[in-house]
């Protein structure tokens, strides 16, 4: 009699299969649908039921939006080939509106069509993409214990790495007492490194500063990846332990460039002191403190003396932003408005700890357009650059061109084949600051859709623009935000934006003005996501001359 009472009530207990069925099929058909909006209300639906079958079909839907994705990438691949091929059509300024000369009509015909193409396909990709970002909402929102088994098993033994990837940064998410132990058994055991990402990144939200977690999170400062070391590195900042200290000075030892600037950004944060990136410096300052810190009486002096003297490297600038890596492409804007006369005002070249000028402050600036000064800060940077890191030049307008396929070594011979090459790029067209950004951080990752992360490649960018986006496969600032975003996520690399706006008294200033806070906002929003710096300038006088058009010259 006891075991009837006990199954009626288990029965009862459990949601009816037509709750189930009804928010599965809601959640497919707006998956089929492809509403963002409505995909996020059915899984949180699902996600409320905690069955097994729910947590199941959110992870299935997960799985079809990646399956899509990468089949639209090849897609994509073969209009924006098409596009490229048909890009170099010429414009001609003297015709008032500027016109395609008859010999370039078919090449421009082509590639608009290409673009249009090109542009849909980006299209079906962010939406993709957002459905994506729901769906793991959604599976962050469980609490219970059928679906916590679910994302255990998914990130463990999981076949397929990007549903391994959600399941981690749901766990991340959900809080369950079983998540920090599979997460670690994820990262001990799982050859994926975008899915140790993810489950770093998972960690650092979770922010244990247990034993078993701060060695596992630690133990990747000395992965092959950068991308690791460098969510590593913002795991351990986020759990805020000092028993992160140790394997981030023996880390910093064997740092260069970036890795060497974060790593000693995050042993700041958790000691108060400072020592510049200098690891002579912060290894002897552990050995005078080590003992205080494991006894838990450690605190930081505010007379504690910092690197010695010309000990910290030496740092790249441009636009006066600081380029602390060894491993950078500048990506610069080449449009019809960088013609227009600049007000940017440089800062004074500095001079190293011996008195001499610094590399590149020899370089002068050859006019007072955008784009001579642009060519100015970009040479200068290249310049400043030490024997031996990579480097890259991307310039856009509505076509993108690349300096290389591949990164180059810093050395006179490059310099000079760079320096060359910039000089030959004159202002005309439209303003693709999407595909500029999107081929720069292809450098960073490979496979089709840029799923697989590379040992080495290109962590930081420095993007300059004078005005919004107008072209491209995405010409919004706000859907160049999110896209950027997605692209990001596992690539982690670092994005600082200038933007050279001008307001000319002399012109309709409140659509000018408007312009420049738009262009302000969507360029901080985008070095503030990627871990960047912004900077920008400000109003030229209504008696600066006209600019030349290239043909004028």
């Amino acid at each position: 009699m006891n075991v009837v009472i006990a199954l009626v009530v288990a029965v009862l207990a459990a949601p009816p299969d037509a709750e189930l069925d009804k928010a599965r099929a809601e959640f497919r058909q707006a998956l089929s649908d492809l509403y963002p909006g409505a995909i996020q209300s059915a899984g949180d639906k699902l996600a409320a039921l905690d069955q097994k079958p729910a947590t199941d079909t959110l992870m299935d839907g997960y799985g079809k939006c990646a399956g899509a994705i990468k089949g639209l990438w090849v897609e994509k691949v073969k209009h924006y080939q098409i596009r490229e091929a048909n890009s170099d059509f010429k414009i001609d300024y003297k015709t008032n509106p500027p016109s395609i000369p008859a010999g370039d009509v078919n090449k421009y015909e082509k590639y608009l069509a290409a673009d249009k193409d090109s542009k849909a396909v980006e299209m079906k990709i962010m939406t993709f993409e957002a459905a994506k970002g729901a769906i793991v909402k959604s599976l962050g929102k469980s609490k219970g214990e059928a679906a916590a088994k679910v994302l255990i098993h998914e990130v463990t033994a999981g076949a397929d790495w990007q549903r391994r990837a959600a399941a981690a940064e749901a766990l991340g998410q959900i809080g369950h007492k079983d998540a920090p132990a599979a997460l670690l058994e994820a990262l001990k055991k799982d050859k994926e490194a975008a899915v140790l990402v993810a489950v770093i990144d998972a960690l650092r939200e979770l922010k244990l500063s247990t034993p078993e977690v701060l060695a596992a999170v630690a133990g990747q400062l000395q992965n092959e990846y950068w991308q690791l070391k460098i969510s590593a590195a913002h795991a351990l900042k986020a759990i805020g332990s000092l028993a992160a200290v140790e394997p981030l000075v023996d880390a910093i030892a064997k740092a260069d460039g970036r890795l060497k600037v974060e790593f000693n950004e995050v042993l700041s944060v958790l000691t108060g002191v400072n020592k510049h990136g200098d690891a002579a410096a912060w290894k002897a300052w552990f050995d005078a403190n080590k003992d205080a810190i494991s006894k838990g009486s450690y605190s930081a002096k505010s007379s504690e003396p910092g690197a010695p003297p010309g000990r910290a490297q030496t740092t790249v600038t441009f636009y006066g932003i600081p380029v602390e890596s060894k491993s950078v492409i500048f990506v610069l804007d080449r449009s019809g408005s960088m013609m227009e006369p600049s007000d940017w005002e440089a800062t004074k070249d500095p001079t190293s700890s011996g008195g001499a000028p610094e590399p590149g402050s020899d370089i002068q600036k050859k006019g007072d357009r955008k784009i001579d000064v642009a060519r100015w800060q970009l040479k200068k940077a290249i310049a400043q650059l030490p024997e031996g890191a990579d480097f890259n030049v991307i310039f856009y307008s509505h076509e993108v061109v690349v300096l290389s396929d591949k990164m180059l070594k810093m050395a006179p011979a490059t310099k000079t084949q760079a320096f060359t090459w910039i000089d030959k790029l004159e202002p005309y067209g439209g303003t693709n600051t999407f595909d500029a950004l999107e081929k720069a951080l292809a450098y960073a990752a490979g496979g089709t859709s840029g799923e697989k992360l590379q040992k080495s490649g290109v962590d930081t960018i420095c993007l300059v623009t004078d005005g919004m986006p107008t072209a491209g496969q995405v010409a919004k600032a706000e859907d160049i935000v999110t896209r950027i975003r997605a692209l990001n996520k596992t690539r982690k690399v670092k994005i600082h934006t200038v933007g050279v706006f001008t307001v000319d008294k002399g012109g309709d200033v409140a659509k000018q003005q408007k312009e420049k806070d738009d262009g302000i906002k969507f360029l901080k929003q985008l070095a503030e996501e990627n871990g960047g710096k912004f900077t920008g300038s400000g109003v030229i006088p209504v008696e600066k001359p006209e600019p030349k058009k290239p043909e004028d010259k």
